[in-house]
């Protein structure tokens, strides 16, 4: 105990220095612990990094190397490519291990490298301190001053091992030909631009050009290199990866040399290359991209010599015209041709191509050849504008996937498909030409639509998870499409027909269903009770909402009991149900909204169900948005403008969630924008729960789904209805009291706004749901009040307390048997019991959205 109150009092607080000390001390002998205070006794000032630096000095060699390496050039790096560059890849995973079990770095969930301010800046002062005055006598460069000074004035040493030059932050500079010439221990060099930099001219020059570097480089990047190919002395015998983008180079070097380690090549956009690898000089290369080198002519049949090769990217090379026939690729690799607009072969090769990309090229046909991929999984031919027939041998492509043609606006015909393609998942054909009218007899294997088709029975496809039909002037939907059993993703937006078969609701897999812009679409069916999205914007002629779903069957209240120890507060889903812009609704908006408490108590009953058995790690919320003014009469707690503070009654039923209810107004034709909608936030105060509980909840007009300006516009005041669970919260008994405090806000492309030219927040409304858990099926209860929500929006925000709680009206003896019997508070109004709503300060944001 004494010994780590010492630890403790050298840490001088500090928790990541307490982290540090504590993953060194762990598992040591009483006698190290000893000793490494004695060493902490001598520190004069015992300051956080040398507090710090205690773990660091514990590493070897090679891991002070690969510690310096991440504080000085990798933070934030993905694992994976810091590993890559590396003469022993296993070996920097081990390291990279010690490094975490020390808390010298941590590795995220999206595998990058992380590691604290506070040891990023002790590393890098590691190495400040190799010589204070001179940075040209230091292993590593990052700081641009620095490197520009040591470039400029040719101040460069043998000590230097790395420089990382973000040529953002400098201006441009021009060196000798010698810049490089006493770097001989140079092994990583990277002149860069960053990402989202709009970065594109030259700032580092050669005019004399370029004498030397170092034969120890294994990284080399080069953002602009402005010469034509590298040093003729250069030795490439150790380099692992070599990037040259927008570069002036013709070729990698002159004449043959050897590099048996080089695994990786990026030259995009090198418009002047015009010569392609060797395999014999390079034989390990695993990915090679040249997208957009327009002047390379042709590719060598020896590509197939790259017996590694496992990505070959060609992307918008416009000189290119043919690939070399008869090629076997031995190892599995993903094929990039996309945009060589003058490619008009299909490319004859064979072996193990996993993906193959010919988008926008000048492709006409697709032979009988093509049955050669065997290992086909995925192939992309959207935008193949004359692309005008398919072989019939495509069925022989059995571990096809995917298979998307999208606006192959000249597509003539349809193959007869005499074989099943049993692992089909995926297939879009959205805005291709289709001469006949109806798909051919073979649909049972394939799956497809064309314009003005009747879509006939699908069966024969079960395995299809996936099926894009939009925009394709489908005007039928036929009564049985049952065989697209594993169906999850279905858009048939842009499409003519009336109405959906009432088989739909027999996907019990479909999660997602896009409706929009089906002008013709008078109804919607029961739906599958797996659906997480429906989108049906711009459907001028829909007039009824979905039928409620019949699946939903009794909970015993035992079972809801439990619910809410496995509730979760994060990753919360979201079901939504988007009707923007579908203005017949509104005509009948009295008998929507009047319908709307049903189908909240559905939404309530649904979430629950669908944690319950597990489909949902929590339960999801559920929003609906749809024409209207008002708010529905039967939300107990209604206000103008956008904040409310309610009492929560005295209770002795399970509170399982929160409706909400927001209507928004708009003075004229809106454009919403990719991402436009609402948010909820709110926060409850409960004596029976220590600490607040908060929550939001979101729903969406437009959303980033819809791409044409046109489907984005919103053209009359929209009310949006919503359920949020919230299982975690015990209403309060007897004297205990609750309250929450709700706050409405625009939300324009994931962005919280006030004041938005052109529409607000009109009224709000607020209704807490309870269920009584006491009897055998549990019961769901809305406290309701009779004011009807026109003149509630009209009105000072006044509220009336429900005063009998034990007047019901059953439901199940009125609209049959229901999951839980639903029920619905219909307590009777006492003007002596004041409830007013009062409105506080606007809280503080909850949660930030994703």
């Amino acid at each position: 105990m004494v010994l780590s109150t010492r630890v403790v009092d050298y840490a001088k607080g500090n928790p990541l220095a307490l982290k540090v000390l504590g993953s060194f001390f762990y598992g040591r002998r009483k006698v190290d612990w000893e000793n490494a205070l004695h060493n902490l006794k001598r520190i004069s000032d015992r300051d956080v990094y040398e507090v710090l630096k205690i773990s660091y000095d514990e590493l070897n060699w090679e891991e002070k190397n690969i510690f310096l390496d991440i504080a000085c050039f990798f933070k934030g790096e993905d694992k994976d490519y810091v590993t890559r560059i590396q003469d022993d890849p296993d070996f920097v995973h081990y390291v990279l291990n010690v490094l975490v079990n020390k808390s010298l770095i941590t590795i995220s969930s999206y595998n990058k490298l992380e590691m604290h301010d506070l040891l990023e800046e002790m590393g890098r002062e590691i190495v400040r301190c190799e010589s204070v005055k001179e940075p040209g006598k230091r292993s590593r460069l990052w700081h641009h001053e620095d490197i520009y000074h040591v470039l400029k004035k040719n101040k460069g040493t043998d000590s230097i091992e790395g420089i990382f030059l973000d040529m953002s932050k400098i201006r441009e500079i021009h060196l000798s030909s010698g810049a490089f010439a006493c770097m001989t221990n140079l092994r990583m060099l990277k002149f860069y631009v960053p990402k989202l930099s709009k970065l594109s001219d030259v700032k580092v020059h050669l005019h004399n050009g370029l004498d030397y570097l170092s034969d120890e480089l294994r990284y080399l990047h080069w953002h602009g290199y402005p010469l034509k190919t590298l040093p003729s002395n250069f030795s490439p015998e150790n380099l692992i990866e070599l990037n040259l983008p927008y570069s002036k180079v013709e070729q990698m070097w002159e004449g043959k040399k050897e590099s048996f380690k080089l695994k990786w090549i990026d030259l995009h956009h090198c418009q002047y290359l015009i010569r392609f690898p060797d395999p014999l000089e390079t034989p390990n290369l695993e990915r090679i991209c040249l997208s957009d080198c327009v002047d390379l002519p042709c590719i060598p049949s020896s590509i197939e010599n790259f017996n590694n090769l496992s990505s070959l990217c060609l992307r918008g090379c416009e000189s290119l015209r043919r690939f070399p026939s008869n090629i076997h690729f031995r190892s599995p690799i993903t094929l990039d041709f996309s945009d060589c607009l003058n490619l008009t072969e299909f490319p004859q090769f064979s072996g193990n191509i996993k993906q193959l990309y010919l988008c926008g090229t000048a492709i006409e046909e697709v032979p009988s050849s093509v049955e050669c991929l065997t290992e086909l999984a995925e192939l992309y031919m959207r935008q193949c504008t004359r692309l005008k027939s398919i072989s019939s041998r495509i069925c022989k492509l059995k571990s096809l996937h995917l298979l998307s043609l999208d606006d192959c606006c000249r597509l003539e015909r349809f193959p007869e498909i005499t074989e099943t393609m049993e692992a089909l998942e995926y297939f879009s054909l959205a805005s291709t030409t289709i001469e006949d009218r109806i798909l051919p007899s073979s649909i049972a294997n394939w799956s497809y639509g064309c314009r003005g088709l009747i879509l006939p029975p699908l069966p024969g496809l079960s395995s299809l998870t996936g099926l894009n039909l939009s925009f394709r002037n489908i005007t039928e939907i036929p009564k049985d499409i049952s065989g697209l059993s594993s169906l999850r993703t279905l858009d048939l937006r842009g499409n003519n027909f009336e109405s959906l078969p009432a088989s739909i609701k027999q996907f019990t897999l479909m999660e997602e269903l896009i409706l929009s812009n089906c002008n013709l679409l008078q109804s919607l069916p029961e739906l599958p009770p797996s659906l997480i999205l429906l989108e049906a914007r711009n459907c001028k002629q829909l007039q009824s909402l979905p039928e409620l779903s019949s699946y939903l069957e009794e909970l015993d209240a035992s079972k809801l009991e439990t619910l809410s120890e496995h509730s979760d507060v994060f990753a919360q889903p979201r079901i939504t149900f988007t009707f923007t812009n579908c203005l017949k609704l509104n005509r009948k908006a009295y008998n929507i909204l009047a319908d709307s408490e049903l189908r909240m108590q559905h939404m309530a009953t649904a979430s629950l169900r669908l944690f319950y058995e597990k489909v949902f790690d929590v339960p999801p919320q559920f929003s609906i948005c749809l024409p209207g003014n008002g708010i529905p009469d039967w939300f107990s707690y209604q206000s103008l403008g956008t904040s409310i503070t309610i009492q929560l009654p005295q209770c002795d039923r399970r509170f399982i969630g929160l409706a909400l209810s927001v209507v928004i107004e708009f003075e004229e034709v809106f454009y919403g924008g990719y991402s436009f909608g609402v948010r909820c936030e709110y926060q409850f105060e409960t004596e029976t729960l220590p600490g607040n509980h908060k929550g939001d909840w979101v729903c969406y007009l437009t959303s980033a789904s819809d791409y044409k300006v046109e489907d984005l516009l919103i053209y009359s005041n929209h009310v949006l209805l919503g359920f949020d669970p919230c299982l975690n919260i015990q209403l309060p008994d007897g004297d205990l009291h609750a309250t929450a405090t709700f706050h409405f806000s625009l939300l324009c492309d994931d962005c919280i706004t006030e004041n938005r030219i052109g529409c607000k927040v009109k009224c709000i409304g607020v209704c807490p749901l309870t269920a009584n858990t006491n009897e055998t099926k549990s019961k769901i209860f809305t406290e309701n009040s009779a004011t009807s929500s026109e003149e509630e929006c009209t009105k000072i925000r006044k509220f009336h307390n429900v005063s009998d709680y034990h007047k019901v009206h059953d439901w199940a003896s009125a609209k049959g048997k229901y999951w839980d019997y639903l029920h619905i508070w219909r307590g009777e109004l006492e003007p002596n019991l004041k409830r007013i709503c009062r409105e506080k300060d606007k809280p503080n944001s909850i949660f930030s959205y994703v």
